[in-house]
């Protein structure tokens, strides 16, 4: 996915009828917060920019505002009116239509008007569309098992995400213009409402889609962890066969070690990469220690070749777990430092959670706050695309007025490990703790 320039305003008119909301968001910094009372529309706003991002239209329709506006860093602006007709008593679909602008910093414009008309048999004929043209699973109830995502959708929501499956002149309204719909796509944003993280349905790409099922998200998130530890295992497995094949020719080549193959590198370079190889044997992922020792004698210069190649094709193997021990670290020590009297162990099989007297405990006796803690920085950690944008509605849920003052100290951490960008809707004063100048106030007159 090719990263868009970063979010640094959203402005919009009308919302819920009545409030007008702008919001700015400074390029460097990791996340802004809004707040203010109940039904000024914080969750509304989060929702808009979800939808909008994840081209549901039909949603956005649905949003009671009259223009909201997109400004990018580099001058890009991406622009929605919203002009939805009145319902009257009775109706159960609506008319509206939307404009979508969008204007790019070097001066380029294009436009779609999406509008849906009053059709009563347009159920059945979108459901025929998706079934013949979009890679959706109807899963019952009118809802739509989206492959690609994971997502359970309403059909104009499948009809819409994959609009440009479907041949234009069977289309309900014009198709959106490839310039618009590449920029969508190129920015992934995640809207996370933690008062539903700790559990909900699940229904994996790999179940059939007579076989849905419902479990506590830690236990789906365990198991999540364990395929990617095999498929990091996978990745350093090919690269180590690569290096190992290619390790006697390279050796023979190369004729002598080069110049910045001293002794005192040589030991340098094997330390840190025993210390890496302790972390990562934490974790499982590798067995311990290096079995090479270093001689304590002087080494020769055949030794320092033969060392100096071995060092070069470590640091590459390890390397392939780089990134996830870097997300396994925070992560563990996010929810360690929340956990009391218990601690959370990782490894391939995912998580195992040991009280302080030595006991094993399953993941349902975890606390609602600590389930909640672990979800979210969890979600946050891996399943969030890098240089992504988090949207989070009251994460004070659950939370503890101690961990709620912790909790954009580990935000930050997050942004700078996984490269993202959050917008934080809170009442709580204990979020906000010591991050007022990156507060936003909604008011009726924002």
């Amino acid at each position: 996915m090719t990263n868009s320039p970063k979010l640094v305003e959203v402005s919009v008119t009308k919302l819920l009828g009545r409030f007008n909301h702008t919001v700015t968001f400074p390029p460097e910094d990791e996340f802004v917060i809004l707040y203010g009372p109940n039904g000024i529309g914080k969750t509304r706003l989060l929702e808009l920019i979800s939808n909008t991002f994840s081209t549901r239209m039909a949603k956005i329709a649905r949003t009671p505002f009259n223009k909201a506006t997109f400004t990018f860093e580099d001058g890009t602006r991406l622009t929605i009116e919203n002009s939805r007709a009145l319902l009257e008593d009775g109706d159960a679909v609506p008319d509206y239509m939307l404009r979508v602008t969008l204007e790019s910093s070097d001066g380029e414009s294009e436009e779609w008007l999406y509008s849906r008309e009053r059709d009563a048999t347009a159920p059945t004929r979108w459901a025929r569309l998706i079934d013949q043209f979009t890679p959706a699973h109807y899963v019952g109830g009118a809802r739509w098992l989206d492959p690609e995502t994971g997502e359970t959708l309403g059909r104009q929501e499948i009809v819409d995400r994959y609009a440009h499956l479907i041949p234009s002149e069977l289309l309900p309204y014009s198709p959106c213009p490839e310039a618009i719909r590449n920029f969508l796509k190129s920015s992934d944003v995640h809207l996370i409402e933690t008062q539903r993280l700790l559990t909900r349905a699940v229904q994996p790409r790999e179940r059939a889609r007579s076989e849905p099922s419902n479990k506590i998200t830690v236990q789906e998130f365990s198991e999540d962890f364990s395929r990617r530890m095999r498929e990091a295992l996978a990745q350093n497995s090919r690269t180590s066969q690569e290096l190992d094949r290619t390790f006697p020719r390279r050796l023979l080549s190369a004729g002598s070690p080069p110049a910045a193959a001293t002794e005192e590198a040589i030991r340098a370079r094997y330390d840190e990469q025993s210390r890496l190889r302790s972390r990562l044997a934490e974790i499982s992922l590798l067995q311990g220690a290096s079995d090479l020792p270093l001689p304590d004698k002087k080494l020769d210069a055949s030794q320092r070749l033969v060392l100096w190649t071995y060092l070069d094709d470590s640091e590459r193997k390890l390397s392939t777990f780089e990134d996830i021990l870097r997300r396994v670290q925070l992560f563990r020590d996010i929810v360690n430092s929340r956990f009391q009297f218990k601690q959370l162990h990782l490894n391939r099989d995912g998580f195992k959670f040991v009280t302080d007297l030595g006991q094993d405990i399953a993941a349902e006796s975890l606390s609602s706050g600590e389930q909640h803690e672990l979800v979210l920085a969890y979600d946050l950690l891996f399943n969030v695309a890098k240089s992504g944008l988090v949207l989070i509605d009251e994460p004070e849920i659950s939370l503890h007025v101690a961990w709620q003052q912790e909790f954009l100290n580990d935000i930050a951490r997050i942004a700078n490990t996984a490269s993202l960008r959050f917008v934080v809707a809170t009442h709580s004063p204990q979020i906000i703790h010591k991050w007022r100048r990156r507060a936003v106030a909604l008011g009726a007159n924002t």
